[in-house]
C-alpha cells in the first residue's frame, strides 16, 4: 500500500514539476503597452496612415501575437482622414481592412495609445511589425481614385504614401515576466518622409521610425537668443547628436544616420512673438549623452531619396556633452544663448 502511495506521489510530481517551479518565461505574462507619436514636420497638412494590424515575433522569428485594426483603433471619425464620398474596404469577414490615424495629430507631447496593458507571454521578442497599407497600391472604396495611406501637402495636393512591404519592422525588445513592457512608436517624419524627384508620391523610410522604451524618455526644451545666427532665426532649427567627446566625427544633416555623423533628432524653431523668445522642443529623447547644435540653415536640409546630399550645417550655437536623464529632470531645459567658440 505504501509503495502504491509513493508511486502516485512521484507521478503527481512529474506532472506538476513538484518542488521545481517549472514555469519559465513562456508560461508567465507581461503587461504590454504601445503608444504612437510624431515629431513635427513642416511640409504637410495631413499624414494619414492606414493601419492594418500589429504583429509580434518571438525570439525564433515566429509570429506569436497579433491584433487586427479594430483592436487598435476607434472606428469613429477616422481621425479626419476619410474623405467624403469614400469608405474603407472590408475583408472577407466584412471587417474594415484598416483604420486611419493622422500622424500630425500626435506631436508636441501628444500620443495615441494603440494598446494599453495588453497581456502577452513574457520573454524576448525579435520584432514588432506595424502593418500599414501602401498608398501606391491600395485604394479607398468610392467613385474616385483615392489612395489608402496618403499625404495632404501644403499646396492641398493629395499624394500616395508609399510604405515598402506594407509594414514597418521595429527592433527586438524584452517583455519582463510579471512586469510591464511600455513602448512608444515614434514617427520622426522630418527624417522619415521623402518626396522623390518625380513628385508623384511620398515615401515612408523605416529608418525614421523608432521603438522607444517609455521609462527612458524625456523632453529637451529651451529658448534661443535673438542675436544668434546673425539675428536671423527664420530658417533655424536644433539638431541633437550623440556626444562627440574626443571623436572627430563631423556634424552632418538628415541624409546621414547617427553612426555616420547625422542627428538622432531635429526640430525647427518655434518663432518668437511679442512676448516670448524663439524656442525649441524635442520630445521623447532617450537617456544618454548628446551634443545640441543650433543649425541656422536647418530649413534647407531634407531627406533625399538618393541619400546623397551636399548640405552642411551652419552652427549658430552649441551645448556639448549634455547628459539626459528623465530621473533628474523632465522636461530638461537647455537654453541656447552663446555663439560657439571656433
Amino acid at each position: 500500500m505504501l509503495r502504491t502511495q509513493l508511486t502516485a506521489i512521484a507521478l503527481l510530481c512529474l506532472l506538476t514539476a513538484c518542488g521545481g517551479g517549472s514555469s519559465g518565461d513562456d508560461e508567465r505574462l507581461s503587461s504590454f503597452s504601445l503608444r504612437l507619436s510624431d515629431a513635427p514636420v513642416d511640409s504637410a497638412q495631413k499624414v494619414c496612415i492606414a493601419i492594418a494590424g500589429l504583429r509580434l515575433h518571438d525570439a525564433d522569428g515566429v509570429e506569436t501575437e497579433q491584433w487586427d485594426p479594430l483592436a487598435l483603433l476607434p472606428t469613429e471619425n477616422q481621425d479626419g482622414c476619410l474623405p467624403a464620398g469614400y469608405s474603407i474596404p472590408t475583408d472577407s469577414n466584412g471587417q474594415p481592412r484598416f483604420l486611419y490615424l493622422d500622424l500630425l495629430h500626435y506631436q508636441q507631447g501628444d500620443t495615441f495609445a494603440l494598446l494599453s496593458n495588453s497581456t502577452i507571454p513574457a520573454g524576448n521578442y525579435s520584432q514588432l511589425r506595424l502593418l500599414v497599407e501602401d498608398g501606391r497600391e491600395n485604394r479607398l472604396d468610392g467613385t474616385g481614385d483615392h489612395p489608402s495611406s496618403y499625404v495632404l501637402d501644403a499646396s492641398d495636393n493629395t499624394l500616395p504614401l508609399e510604405v515598402p512591404s506594407s509594414e514597418l519592422k521595429l527592433h527586438s525588445f524584452e517583455a519582463p515576466a510579471d512586469g510591464v513592457a511600455s513602448f512608444q512608436l515614434e514617427f520622426n517624419l522630418r527624417h522619415a518622409m521623402v518626396l522623390p524627384g518625380h513628385g508623384n508620391y511620398y515615401k515612408l523610410k523605416p529608418n525614421g521610425v523608432s521603438l522607444l522604451e517609455v521609462a527612458t524618455l524625456t523632453t529637451l526644451q529651451g529658448q534661443v537668443a535673438a542675436n544668434l545666427c546673425g539675428g536671423v532665426l527664420d530658417h533655424a532649427g536644433v539638431y541633437l547628436y550623440p556626444a562627440r567627446g574626443e571623436s572627430l566625427l563631423p556634424y552632418l544633416g538628415l541624409n546621414s544616420d547617427a553612426a555616420s555623423g547625422g542627428p538622432v533628432m531635429t526640430a525647427l524653431l518655434q518663432a518668437a512673438t511679442d512676448t516670448t523668445a524663439a524656442s525649441y522642443r524635442l520630445d521623447y529623447v532617450n537617456a544618454g549623452s548628446y551634443d545640441l547644435q543650433l543649425v541656422c540653415n536647418a530649413s534647407e536640409d531634407e531627406v533625399l531619396d538618393s541619400g546623397n546630399s551636399d548640405f552642411v550645417p551652419t552652427i549658430g550655437s552649441s551645448q556639448l556633452g549634455i547628459d539626459v536623464d528623465p530621473a533628474v529632470a523632465n522636461p530638461q531645459v537647455i537654453d541656447l544663448t552663446e555663439v560657439p567658440i571656433t
